[in-house]
């Protein structure tokens, strides 16, 4: 069974030399119709996916959401929903918020609970939901035609990364298997919309002892070649234990 009133909803972000931006995607209704006995329990439900905004046109565009199963965790589903998005089950998810304003879906009741995911685009190859006819990057300042509130979720989410990255090394997610510090700093000013001094924030990053030299320089750029660098999560798993702030601003 099907929770008619409860619904998760996956925010997923990913960073690459254009900035910071959010996957979204199109459903394709002919193919959500098909897959609607096994899910609906009941006419309500049913109803609830025809009248969906992204079903009604090609203008709407939505983060990648469902209603919970009865017998789903919430976390569980979350992951899963993330899994149909990018076929990656190793990825960073957070729980954001509950949004439970009284008409965000105009037609019914519906609270929602939003997650934020992170990934590197260039890294990983998407894959694409059965349910989808169209699935694509967006920058976050040029975004689509959105369904219900999904514009507020996704500020949310954007809101609660800011926070994170401040105190957590979760920016490392949105990252390569290896990068330089100049493209560390570039995510750190991208996600915080601030320009950051370059001798202090490597100067901080060095003291936490938290990269490891990667032993490989960049080939055939125009610049000097600078090296590539890897996370060290064990230390910084040690680190938080023994108290570690990681303030990066």
């Amino acid at each position: 069974m099907i929770l008619n009133s409860v619904s998760v909803d996956c925010v997923i972000f990913g960073f690459d030399k254009s900035g910071l931006r959010v996957l979204l995607n199109q459903i394709d209704k002919e193919a959500l119709i098909r897959s609607l006995p096994d899910q609906a329990s009941s006419d309500q439900i049913k109803q609830i996916y025809e009248r969906h905004p992204v079903l009604t046109g090609d203008n709407y565009w939505s983060l990648f959401g469902g209603h919970v199963p009865e017998e789903r965790d919430l976390d569980e589903f979350a992951k899963d929903l993330l899994f149909q998005a990018t076929g990656l089950n190793d990825v960073f998810l957070q729980q954001i918020n509950a949004f439970g304003s009284l008409h965000r879906v105009p037609y019914t009741r519906v609270i929602t609970v939003g997650y934020y995911a992170l990934i590197n685009p260039d890294y990983y190859d998407l894959k694409q939901s059965n349910l989808a006819k169209s699935l694509q990057w967006f920058n976050l300042n040029e975004l689509p035609l959105l369904c219900f509130d999904h514009d507020l979720i996704i500020r949310k989410a954007l809101t609660k990364l800011r926070q994170e990255v401040m105190y957590h090394p979760v920016g490392f997610h949105l990252l390569p298997e290896k990068f330089t510090l100049t493209e560390i700093q570039s995510l750190y000013e991208v996600i915080l919309n601030k320009k950051m001094d370059t001798r202090n924030f490597r100067k901080k990053l060095a003291k936490m002892e938290l990269l490891i030299d990667y032993g490989e320089k960049q080939q055939n750029v125009a610049h000097r070649a600078a090296k590539y660098y890897q996370f060290d999560i064990q230390v910084y798993e040690r680190l938080k234990m023994e108290g570690l702030n990681f303030r990066i601003e």
